[in-house]
């Protein structure tokens, strides 16, 4: 009856963040970053209609069995209200910067 429990395996995680803009894969460190280093974007996005901060996603690859590599990327829609968060085109005439 003194059966042994299977030892748990060591897996290696290892995060991406990827831009939004530029598409560029950017290695997660102890600090994550506010900006993207190819672009300089920002990673944090904010739901104009709701008001809320939107958090990243994340999709997970397992290239071998003990190695994760978790991407994340910002989300293009709000969780909360379902407002799109990508801006594709301004409305106006292209010598208006913002609409006030």
């Amino acid at each position: 009856m003194s059966e042994k429990m299977p030892e748990k395996k060591k897996v290696r995680l290892v995060e991406d963040l990827q831009c939004g803009t530029c598409g560029a894969l950017t290695r997660r460190e102890e600090q994550v970053p506010k900006f993207c280093s190819s672009c300089g974007a920002g990673y944090e996005r904010y739901c104009i209609r709701c008001r809320k901060k939107v958090g990243m996603y994340f999709e997970e690859w397992w290239p071998e069995d003990d190695e994760c590599v978790r991407t994340y990327a910002p989300a293009r829609r709000c969780p909360h209200c379902n407002a799109g968060l990508d801006v594709e085109e301004r409305q106006g005439s292209p010598d208006v910067r913002y609409d006030h």
